[in-house]
């Protein structure tokens, strides 16, 4: 069967050393590896507080990963991906086509737009 695209956002632990989520990025390329896929692209989103807290935390570390994979295996790559201790939470959806003016005015909008911090009393 033909491989779909997928982007994947991924939330971490924000007591996570870079090495341990270094193993972890690994963990997650074998598991989709294994499945017939490949990893294309992975882009570090940084750590963001969460709206509200979750399992007594209030911020992860967000990366996307761009993937390609069999339609079939998405399911079993959710169950493998909820066995992974340092993966707090994922999601998997089909990546739109890509353009080139879409990519452009994405990179205008970021090099232009200024980075809020928000600070949380409490």
């Amino acid at each position: 069967m033909a491989l779909k695209t997928y982007d994947m956002i991924c939330i971490f632990p924000t007591s996570l050393s870079e090495e341990a989520l270094g193993d972890v990025l690994t963990r997650i390329d074998d598991e989709i590896g294994k499945l017939g896929g490949q990893v294309v692209s992975k882009q570090p989103m940084g750590e963001r507080m969460f709206a509200r807290q979750m399992k007594k935390r209030d911020a992860g570390i967000y990366m996307t990963l761009r993937c390609e994979l069999d339609p079939t295996s998405v399911d079993t790559l959710r169950a493998r991906l909820k066995l992974v201790d340092d993966l707090f939470r994922s999601q998997i959806l089909v990546a739109e086509p890509e353009t080139e003016e879409a990519e452009e005015a994405e990179e205008a909008v970021a090099a232009e737009a200024p980075v809020e911090e928000v600070v949380v009393d409490g």
